[in-house]
């Protein structure tokens, strides 16, 4: 598992242990889920460009720890 979500699973108090064995918090879930979404919110780098010299095209990188992800958006209006 990518190290960061790790991070973010135990900062929000995800997995519990009880008599020897580990399980979900589900009360945790949502602190999770926010944490991993602001994440890859205040990661997210937005750039815009030229596409076969005439097109513009914006894209949007996410990332989390070594995960990335690009989403892709062709033919842009101004």
């Amino acid at each position: 598992m990518n190290e960061k979500i790790k991070e973010l699973a135990e900062v929000a108090g995800f997995h519990k242990t009880w008599e020897g064995a580990t399980f979900i918090d589900k009360e945790a879930i949502p602190k999770f889920a926010e944490l991993l979404f602001n994440e890859i919110a205040n990661t997210a780098v937005v750039s815009d460009g030229m596409f076969n010299g005439n097109e513009r095209r914006l894209s949007v990188e996410l990332r989390l720890g070594d995960m990335v992800k690009k989403i892709s958006v062709f033919g842009v209006e101004e």
